[in-house]
């Protein structure tokens, strides 16, 4: 489990890192209409002032390269890493670290070229934009039909999967049916491809870019960008549904974390390729209408280390990136502000949730009997068992041969907390630490307990407390 976790990481980030590279630092900036996310004007590429853009650009690219390096090596030496709430911080740590670091030389060259701006005096024509009247807003390359079908598919997938769980008809053997997590999760698919089609008709509807005076190259570059953005959005939406295709089969059929680990790395793999093209085809363009390439805007102080838009004139929210490929939202802009402060919010949610995780790892459970009641308590008390409620009590030997399904709430190598299928039973209350073995079931009236203490110990002296009291017997 482990090492599927590292290996899915391990995927994400390293080609993450080399995509960033190679779209933020290319080889040959001379030809690029951007360079660091500053306007490559031809002052730029003539005597003097050609050297110190070289000369700044080379030394971001080489500090680029080496970060990219760093960051593979790292990932290697973290695939050797066991242990779920340790693999998670480290990782997500290094994931966060890695993208602020790959930036860096970025915002310092940003910083250096806007400085070689102002020394060389090109001032002229900042914050001119321009617009191609005769092809405002009539490029589109997104048809309704190619969005809406993925997503028909995929709701379709996700019908038999709520019926199973509803118990109105029965599709596989697996402990999953009744439980609602394939519905849930299906669910979340459903909600993904949704999410997906509106970023895909944001896209499409941005601003049509002017790079010439020539109306016919300018409906044409736009044209071609939108295509690129509008087949990757479809290609996305079908990789989806081609993921909740295995996930049903996993639920229903054969289910197991290796399977679905395995399922989750080919979906990964398949959006990594998908983004590898879509980046291809962008730079392949970019090159093809570089000569045409005579009009552009110069807003450079509107782009805050070249990588955050931020202009009040502006009333557009969403605009095409600088730096990278895709769109970004304008921070001036009332929901822009709105948004970022979302994003902010759910980067700091991330956070917390992975020092949660590390702190119910690093904090042995305790199970005890006091006061005619049996206690589960880990941070708080989870689970407060009185013994008038119980049923009947059972002692397990070894809690590896349960058969599991979490359903909501943590289930790692060294914590099984939350909510259950166990054994074809759904709705059961865990509350286990599998390095101790053994374990209590306790049945009541509502629900189903799987119990035990940090180690066998506690779990036998909590067991002999209930058998001596002659609860459930």
């Amino acid at each position: 489990m482990s090492l599927y976790f590292g290996l899915i990481m391990f995927l994400c980030i390293v080609p993450t890192l080399v995509i960033c590279f190679f779209q933020m630092y290319p080889k040959n900036w001379q030809e690029k209409k951007l360079i660091l996310g500053v306007k490559n004007r031809e002052e730029f590429r003539e005597g003097e002032a050609h050297e110190a853009v070289n000369k700044i650009y080379q030394k971001c690219r080489r500090q680029a390269l080496g970060i990219v390096i760093v960051g593979c090596i790292i990932s290697a030496i973290l695939l050797l890493l066991r242990g779920f709430a340790l693999q998670t911080t480290l990782w997500m740590s290094f994931i966060l670290l890695a993208l602020v670091a790959i930036s860096i030389p970025m915002a310092v060259g940003n910083r250096e070229l806007k400085d070689l701006k102002r020394r060389l005096g090109l001032k002229e024509g900042a914050g001119i934009s321009f617009v191609d009247l005769s092809n405002a807003g009539n490029v589109r390359a997104l048809k309704g039909w190619q969005v809406a079908l993925p997503n028909a598919v995929g709701s379709l997938f996700l019908i038999p999967v709520l019926l199973e769980d509803l118990g109105v008809i029965r599709l596989g053997t697996g402990m999953e049916a009744g439980s609602f997590l394939g519905t849930g999760v299906m669910g979340i698919c459903v909600g993904m491809g949704l999410l997906i089609s509106a970023l895909a008709f944001l896209m499409d509807g941005l601003r049509n870019e002017v790079i010439s005076s020539d109306s016919a190259v300018n409906a044409n570059y736009n044209r071609a960008k939108k295509k690129n953005f509008a087949d990757f959005f479809v290609m996305f939406l079908w990789v989806n549904v081609i993921f909740m295709i295995g996930l049903a089969g996993l639920f229903y059929f054969r289910y197991s974390d290796a399977l679905s680990l395995i399922t989750l790395t080919l979906y990964l793999g398949l959006v990594m390729v998908g983004i590898a093209v879509f980046v291809s085809r962008d730079k392949r363009i970019e090159a093809l209408y570089h000569k045409d390439m005579v009009l552009l805007s110069d807003d450079d102080d509107s782009w805050v280390l070249g990588m955050f838009y931020y202009n009040p004139k502006d009333k557009r929210l969403n605009v095409e990136k600088r730096v990278g490929v895709g769109g970004t939202i304008n921070l001036a802009h009332p929901m822009g502000k709105v948004l970022g402060g979302l994003a902010a919010l759910c980067l700091l949610g991330s956070v917390l949730s992975v020092v949660w995780i590390c702190m119910l790892e690093s904090t042995p459970i305790r199970l005890y009997t006091e006061e005619g009641r049996i206690v589960c308590h880990q941070l708080r008390d989870e689970y407060v068992i009185e013994y008038g409620d119980i049923l009947a009590v059972s002692f397990g030997e070894n809690v590896r041969e349960l058969r599991m399904i979490k359903v909501n709430g943590v289930g790692t190598d060294q914590l099984l907390k939350g909510i259950f299928t166990v054994d074809f039973e759904h709705d059961c209350r865990v509350f286990l630490a599998p390095a101790a073995g053994n374990y209590i079931r306790i049945q009541t009236l509502e629900h189903t307990y799987y119990v035990s203490g940090a180690t066998a110990e506690e779990t036998q002296e909590a067991y002999e407390a209930l058998v001596a009291y002659g609860v459930g017997f």
